[in-house]
């Protein structure tokens, strides 16, 4: 089922700099991955890791002097992580996995199945617009949270495709909220 028949993706679609459908950001564990689907594999290659890719720690834990720490640490990580995007979407994937030991991939074989979910009503995960979830054929589960409407609607096409139909869609947009939410039956 494709999605764009089911809800109208985000007017603002279009994430900056990056062909959506081909690739999108997305966190894993404490790790910010570009996800790329190719053929028949799911690239992922390490975006940020620890605290730039997660400067709001300081925040909680300084206070007023971390809230400072954490502003300026969360705009360098953000000229840092778009510089990052750039030179990764012009590269072969398959070139970026030797980068990181983190960076591996996933062959459409080894996934049994996947989903897309809307963010729960209640999350520790800190701030998310919905996930993805993929069951391996090991009964290993991979969780990717997205956390901007571009990544999601990005995400939601290229899976789409990559899954040739079989992803399971139970995320809506509601253009009332200007978000994803879950899909009425």
């Amino acid at each position: 089922m494709n999605y764009s028949n089911v809800m109208t993706p985000p007017s603002s679609s279009q994430v900056t700099g990056v062909n959506a459908g081909v690739s999108f950001t997305a966190r894993h564990a404490s790790r910010v991955y570009r996800v790329y689907p190719r053929r028949d594999d799911l690239f992922f290659i390490v975006l940020a890791e620890g605290l730039s890719a997660n400067p709001q720690t300081l925040t909680v834990h300084f206070g007023l002097l971390g809230l400072l720490i954490g502003a300026m640490m969360k705009k360098r990580a953000k000229k840092k992580k778009e510089a990052a995007t750039q030179r990764m979407d012009q590269t072969d994937p398959e070139q970026l996995l030797v980068e990181n030991k983190h960076n591996f991939k996933l062959h459409s074989s080894e996934i049994s199945e996947g989903s897309i979910e809307p963010r729960p009503a209640i999350s520790f995960d800190g701030h998310e617009v919905g996930h993805c979830k993929l069951l391996l054929r090991n009964n290993k589960k991979k969780k990717l949270q997205f956390e901007n409407n571009d990544d999601l609607a990005a995400a939601l096409d290229s899976l789409q495709k990559f899954f040739h139909g079989s992803l399971k869609v139970n995320v809506e947009w509601n253009e009332n909220k200007k978000r994803f939410t879950k899909k009425k039956a």
